[in-house]
């Protein structure tokens, strides 16, 4: 858990400022003054109802059984993708030599765990806990004692499913809890005094505008804050990296997500979301592991705790550097409670490029379901409380043009009318939800949907890359060298620049630290939403305050 609150002589108004950024698996919360914010596991436990079902959110994403066809599809692509390892050069213009499965299994066939002293580790029992379990602890909940484990965030949006709490009332009471356990026991903030502060909540770039609205009532009328206003993260992005535009790419632990974004408008027509992430990365890498002889047999990576340190192992070693090649020393240790702690000191190849690489081969992360897919900004759809919505503006946008052209063109009316409720949405706006893209081919299909070749240049010289997902080394390298094979000569620019942690800042926390920029500018203070307001208004002040089309 990160708790560092070191400020750098921060202005009141930026202490009163709460910056929340919820992720599919982790929470990053603090004062707008805060250097870094407080980052925990954004889940919850709690104890089962004696005569209630279990429900239990995995850490990572759970893997499918998988057909004799899709199994031989992904080691194809597997043995494509070290087929492309092998013909690389090292930056010295040095063939780079390769490892093959076979000869890691060899290396890893003498070894065995060394033995350590009986853990120390505890877990988390019903006897511990009053009414629940919140971040990172949840990992240690007892098996035994049943309790429901919820992450109220699942491939970037909110968890609502048919299972044991996964409605939408269930969902946000989780919410509550989540943050305002945070908010009271990490920024020692009763919520007496949560009147006095503000609330600054990062949105996905791809949202659902109920989902807003709910969360909307939930910063002002549940938790009781004076006053808050969304932000897409994206745009949030651009603020923390210092960019007025940019392609931004978010790598989360579930989604990855890509938009194209200038002067603090992410264009809705450039707007795409895919269905993996690093959980996916994670999976594909124990499943490499697997093939390659992994000496400790008996990881579960639906367990927690194997979760977790296949998760840890990844972002530890894992990358697409071609000069580091042959056989390197990976160690771990396995602990569990009550029994001795086992060491493991094993060799590892390939693998830990091959990993990462399934961000440019999506097709491998069949591992975690063959229902993946892409999607772009869904049309809005109507809402009750407010009498200028969607639909109403279609409609009279339609009436309007049926007017001025009735008179010209009788009958072929409805051919001509153009629905440009956004002035930055695509003709053919839609919910794309038919192909899924690797992560060069979302930039460019992306960036091809720019509504000018003036801004798809710009675009293109500008690649920001955020979230934990990001922080492979090398990856930069390898995205450049494939985007450059791609882009169209039209509109290639004379630099193309792909950033990741701008400012030496941990990619995961520059959308956070955006925020906190944005929080504090004059020109933010137009955005706020009071509760007095929203109590009246209601939803109509998202469209009216909202910094992005509602």
């Amino acid at each position: 858990m990160n708790t560092s609150t070191t400020q750098e002589q921060p202005q009141p108004e930026a202490q009163a400022c709460i910056i929340i950024h919820p992720g599919s698996k982790h929470l990053r919360i603090g004062r707008a003054s805060d250097v870094n914010p407080h980052t925990i596991l954004h889940a919850i436990a709690r104890p089962k109802r004696p005569d209630g079902p279990l429900h239990r959110d995995p850490l990572l994403i759970p893997t499918v059984s998988l057909s004799k066809e899709i199994s031989l599809q992904i080691e194809e692509n597997y043995q494509s993708m070290r087929g492309t390892l092998q013909s690389c050069l090292r930056s010295d213009g040095t063939p780079r030599p390769a490892t093959s499965s076979q000869q890691v299994a060899t290396a890893n066939k003498q070894s065995s765990p060394i033995q350590g002293s009986v853990s120390n580790l505890q877990l988390v029992t019903k006897s511990d806990v009053k009414d629940y379990i919140i971040g990172d602890q949840v990992l240690y909940a007892h098996p035994a004692e049943h309790f429901n484990v919820h992450f109220p965030y699942r491939h970037g949006d909110l968890n609502i499913h048919s299972g044991v709490g996964g409605s939408l009332s269930s969902v946000l009471a989780d919410l509550e809890t989540i943050w305002g356990h945070c908010i009271n026991n990490l920024l020692e903030i009763p919520h007496s005094e949560l009147k006095h502060y503000r609330a600054v909540l990062v949105i996905p770039d791809i949202y659902n505008r109920l989902f807003l609205k709910e969360l909307v009532g939930l910063l002002l009328n549940q938790l009781g804050f004076g006053g808050c206003f969304l932000l897409q993260d994206h745009v949030a992005a651009t603020f923390g990296a210092g960019l007025g535009a940019a392609c931004v790419v978010d790598l989360g632990d579930q989604k990855t997500s890509v938009s194209c974004v200038e002067d603090a408008l992410s264009q809705r027509g450039t707007r795409i979301r895919l269905d993996y992430g690093g959980a996916d990365v994670t999976q594909s890498f124990h499943y490499l592991l697997q093939r390659a002889g992994f000496p400790y047999k008996d990881c579960q990576p639906n367990h927690p705790l194997d979760g977790a340190l296949l998760s840890r192992l990844k972002e530890g070693y894992c990358h697409l550097n071609l000069d580091l090649c042959g056989l390197r020393d990976v160690n771990f240790v396995v602990e569990r409670p009550g029994v001795s702690t086992l060491r493991y000191h094993i060799k590892v190849g390939d693998e830990l490029l091959l990993a990462p690489l399934g961000l440019f081969n999506a097709e491998v992360f069949a591992l975690t379901g063959q229902d993946k897919q892409g999607q772009g900004q869904a049309n809005p759809s109507g809402d009750p409380e407010d009498p200028h919505d969607a639909n109403y503006l279609r409609e009279t946008s339609r009436r309007a043009h049926k007017e001025a052209l009735e008179n010209q063109t009788q009958g072929e009316v409805d051919d001509l009318v153009v629905d440009s409720l956004a002035a930055d949405a695509a003709p053919d706006d839609q919910p794309q939800q038919q192909l899924l893209y690797s992560l060069d081919q979302a930039i460019l299909h992306s960036i091809e949907r720019c509504s000018s070749d003036e801004m798809k240049r710009r675009m293109y010289s500008c690649i920001l890359l955020v979230g934990g997902g990001a922080k492979f080394e090398g990856l930069s390298t390898w995205l450049h060298n494939r985007l450059l094979l791609q882009i169209p000569f039209q509109f290639r620019p004379e630099q193309t620049e792909i950033i990741v942690g701008p400012k030496e800042m941990d990619p995961s926390m520059v959308a956070w630290k955006g925020a906190a920029i944005m929080s504090c500018l004059e020109s933010a203070q137009e955005l706020w939403i009071r509760p007095a307001e929203w109590r009246k208004i209601g939803v109509r002040l998202l469209r009216e305050r909202a910094p992005f089309y509602w």
